[in-house]
């Protein structure tokens, strides 16, 4: 066989120019993908038409459905691989009516009409033709029938089996228990003492700065009105003298306490002339305010010339209130900053615990003060107190593994009989802390809690079940186990009113939820 690989520029007259140079009986041609010139119909009965004539047997190997069926129709044999065409039984011209081979006369047809049959091709054929018995025939159709009874059944007894399933809901009783155990966590221990609850620690350690304020709630006396009165000058020279404003009177007895003049003021150039003038208390307060005769001395050089004598007492000295730091400003404001440092540290710490760690936040303490700074003293005059501090803290990390698994030993000796722990429903939470040292060991209650529920021996009771109507089926459980509920049988298909036969369609969920 000789294979002809075609171009798409290959037409009629060339397919037919390398048919004869290839001097074979048979050629196989593979077109191209498109089909190339053999598209057109007309191309292809030019192409049977040359073959017969040069008595060359052609074949065409395309992809192409519609092409592939216009070949075969035409009598040109088609195929879709070269492996197909190479290793047909049928041959390259069986089923073709060799009538429709174009260019051959008569005579040549009915040479190539007659058949060339193999020896097993003609003994197939004569059993074929030969008819059966009556007999055979009715054992044939008995069969059949049989067979096909027995094919339903077996279909209908796998579907019953293997197609139904069923969700089995039970709600058995259950029991909440919870635990407090005491556990100590020491940093100074590497290994876990299962017998006394200690366990392992690590010390974590930040300093941190922090600043906050208060409002003051203490209050001082500050002078704010100063005394006033009048004084009498009284001249002690016989000539004309100028007393000014602003000039300074004080007392002589106890504190002395400056007053100065209002305006000024001449007395006449006689010994014993008078003038009043009126004077203010240099300070603000009460403590400006005198009896009478006690302002008797001029400031300066007028105290030889003149002299000078409240007749009246001066009054109007006062003070008011004002707010001011007291000691419990200062323990309430020391207090809250050292609050506020602590959560800042406990939120660092935090941030660098490890996934298998958990801080016990009471255990969180001030190891130094490294900087501690007031805006105001205790007593001093002020609106609001401000405090900076900057301070070392220390906390203890403890394994939480290791904590909920002493907590687990206590856990499970509280399970009652014959219950089991619901593995979904185990907490565990760190309590108090009952106290720390120096060291950084801390004392602290773990919490534990989960609920146990009942043993129930579901997989013994399927097989009862199995194959029984629904509500019988529930009934049955309700009576036979300890269920809080009466159990939920869901059946798929849902036209299907029984229980799976087969237990392994049966899927057990248990509800031990509260």
């Amino acid at each position: 066989m000789k294979i002809i690989h075609l171009d798409p520029e290959d037409d009629i007259v060339s397919i037919c120019d390398r048919l004869s140079w290839a001097n074979e009986r048979q050629v196989l041609l593979v077109l191209p993908e498109d089909g190339g010139v053999l598209q057109e119909g007309l191309d292809v009965v030019r192409l049977r038409r040359f073959s017969d004539r040069q008595r060359i047997e052609v074949g065409v190997v395309t992809g192409d459905r519609r092409l592939l069926n216009q070949a075969k129709s035409l009598g040109v044999p088609a195929f879709q691989s070269i492996h197909s065409a190479q290793n047909s039984r049928r041959g390259w011209w069986r089923g073709r009516r060799q009538s429709q081979i174009v260019g051959l006369n008569n005579k040549r047809r009915q040479l190539a009409e007659r058949p060339s049959i193999s020896s097993s091709d003609r003994l197939e054929m004569f059993r074929r033709m030969t008819p059966l018995s009556m007999k055979r025939r009715w054992v044939v159709r008995y069969l059949a029938i049989v067979l096909f009874c027995l094919t339903l059944a077996l279909v209908f007894v796998l579907f019953v089996v293997s197609v139904p399933g069923a969700t089995l809901t039970v709600k058995p009783e259950i029991v909440p228990i919870q635990i407090e155990q005491l556990i100590v966590a020491d940093p100074q221990i590497e290994q876990i003492d299962y017998g006394n609850f200690i366990l392992p620690a690590r010390i974590l350690s930040v300093t941190e700065a922090w600043e906050a304020e208060v409002e003051t709630t203490g209050s001082i006396e500050v002078p704010n009105v100063p005394a006033r009165g009048a004084v009498l000058f009284v001249n002690l020279l016989d000539q004309e003298v100028v007393i000014p404003a602003g000039t300074r009177v004080t007392t002589s007895d106890g504190t002395t306490i400056f007053y100065q003049t209002a305006e000024a003021v001449t007395l006449a150039n006689v010994v014993g002339s008078t003038a009043e003038v009126s004077i203010v208390a240099v300070e603000p307060g009460p403590q400006g305010n005198v009896e009478a005769n006690q302002v008797n001395r001029v400031e300066g050089a007028l105290a030889t010339q003149v002299e000078v004598r409240n007749l009246e007492p001066l009054t109007g000295g006062a003070f008011r209130l004002a707010p001011a730091v007291s000691e419990e400003d200062v323990a309430r404001l020391r207090g809250q900053v050292l609050q506020f440092l602590e959560a800042v540290a406990i939120a660092e710490m935090e941030s660098s615990l490890s996934e298998r760690e958990f801080l016990t936040r009471d255990s969180v303490r001030v190891v130094t003060i490294l900087n501690q700074s007031f805006s105001h003293s205790v007593g001093e005059q002020a609106s609001r107190l401000t405090l900076e501090m900057r301070a070392e803290l220390e906390g203890t990390a403890v394994n939480t593994t290791e904590a909920s698994g002493l907590a687990y030993e206590s856990l499970i000796l509280t399970v009652p009989e014959n219950h089991s722990l619901i593995p979904e429903s185990i907490r565990f939470e760190s309590g108090d802390v009952v106290g720390s040292d120096e060291a950084g060991r801390v004392t602290f209650f773990m919490n534990a809690e989960a609920v146990t529920a009942v043993n129930v021996p579901l997989n013994s009771y399927l097989d009862a079940i199995s194959g029984q109507e629904q509500e019988v089926a529930m009934l049955y459980l309700e009576e036979q186990l300890p269920l809080r509920e009466t159990p939920q049988i869901t059946i798929w298909p849902l036209w299907f009113d029984r229980v799976p036969y087969s237990t392994s369609r049966i899927q057990t969920v248990f509800d031990v939820d509260g």
